[in-house]
């Protein structure tokens, strides 16, 4: 069979060329369904308990010691005794420049600090009174602790134990749960589905769908997007995907993570303020959604491609996941770069829940949008690379614009 209007064989059906993005889905969905398995065991094992750590390992033991282990815990309980007294009497002070340490192992040291500025020298982060007397521990505890620092029965408060649940069984466990789930469909999608090619194969014809301020805009989100999710993975699961490589590991990609995710913070949301005033025209709903999610956007059938303008119902969704997600993340970040601002303590709690909550659903559909953009899509990367497309896949996927584009009427909504 030939498209008359191009004269190109039709490529509907089940491609050779196609068979090996099947085989590497079923392989993907394969190790992703056995992680997820393990998630899920992960989940209900119930193994999850918070217990102390002490990371840097216990102080040395010299020979002279090492036959009356009364003395050496007699010297680890006073200095873990020192660790938690009141700085006025241990220091570092100007009368008392004391080092903190644990046996022979340095803690830290207090220098001056050379050339000091105002920013450096008077804190922008103040809390209240009350608020700093519960930090302390001073006039109000709720909850006892052994942790060896100061301020530790915080963590005890009857909110701080909710937080903590929130923190270490829903935010992580629906993220892994999200993230692992997610990209097994999309891959058992692949697998069975196969790649959504060009029905009526690739044409002579190129439509131009992207100008090049959108696709710098979109890139420079996307990036900073990634280098974001990455770097909070790092500091969310750091404990289980990096320890097992080592301490050292852990530490350096946990600073390079802790810097990062503020170095791409800006353009972030530089990029999704400036998606919105390009594109938010394009992405109004309207009657044309309803129909396309009915036919599930054609991804299910070869010769069904329900009608749509620039933007499709799918797209649509993607558009305002990003914004509304992406603001809540910008929103809750700013409030935690800057503590005591405006939040109270249980309200930087909230903040921060809501931050990876949020943070994680928004990786698990932008995994969908990736798929779709790349691997799931024959024809689609190049709309946001080239910032031109196959006439055949503009006019299977968006036909309505491409209509609108030919009459030069713009590409409407």
């Amino acid at each position: 069979m030939t498209d008359a209007t191009h004269g190109t064989p039709a490529q509907g059906g089940d491609r050779p060329a196609f068979v090996g993005y099947r085989i590497a889905g079923a392989i993907a969905a394969a190790v992703l369904f056995v992680l997820l398995v393990i998630q899920v065991f992960e989940l209900f094992d119930n193994d999850n308990h918070t217990v102390p750590e002490v990371r840097w390992g216990a102080p040395p033991i010299s020979s002279e010691q090492s036959g009356d282990s009364s003395v050496v815990a007699g010297e680890i309980l006073a200095d873990r005794a020192e660790l938690q007294a009141p700085r006025a009497e241990f220091g570092p002070s100007p009368d008392n420049l004391r080092t903190f340490q644990v046996g022979s192992e340095t803690q830290l040291v207090e220098e001056p600090i050379e050339d000091p500025n105002a920013f450096l020298t008077r804190s922008w982060s103040d809390p209240s009174q009350e608020e700093l007397a519960m930090i302390r521990g001073v006039d109000r505890v709720e909850g006892v602790s052994s942790l060896p620092y100061v301020g530790a029965e915080i963590f005890e408060r009857p909110f701080a134990r909710d937080w903590r649940l929130g923190m270490a069984d829903v935010a992580t466990h629906l993220g892994a749960l999200a993230i692992l789930g997610f990209a097994f469909l999309l891959a058992a999608v692949l697998a069975i589905r196969g790649r959504v090619p060009i029905t009526r194969g690739k044409s002579e014809r190129r439509v131009k769908r992207f100008g090049m301020i959108e696709r710098a805009t979109h890139w420079m989100t996307s990036v900073s997007f990634l280098m974001l999710a990455l770097t909070g993975i790092v500091i969310a699961y750091g404990d289980t995907l990096i320890l097992p490589f080592g301490d050292e590991l852990l530490g350096q990609t946990g600073w390079l993570a802790t810097w990062g995710h503020m170095m791409f913070f800006p353009p972030f949301a530089l990029g999704i303020a400036a998606m919105f005033v390009m594109w938010v025209r394009h992405n109004l709903p309207s009657k044309l959604d309803v129909a396309w999610l009915k036919q599930g956007g054609g991804m299910f059938s070869d010769d069904l491609h329900p009608s749509a303008r620039k933007f499709n119902a799918g797209q649509k969704l993607i558009f305002w996941s990003v914004i509304l997600g992406g603001g809540l993340l910008v929103v809750s970040g700013v409030l935690l770069m800057f503590p005591f601002w405006i939040l109270s303590i249980n309200g930087m709690g909230w903040a921060m829940l809501a931050h990876a909550i949020v943070a994680v659903l928004m990786i698990a559909i932008i995994l969908g949008h990736i798929y779709i953009g790349s691997v799931g899509m024959q024809g689609a990367f190049w709309a946001m690379w080239t910032g031109r497309v196959d006439r055949n896949w503009a006019v299977e996927h968006h036909d309505l614009w491409v209509e609108e584009l030919e009459r030069g009427k713009g590409a409407g909504r």
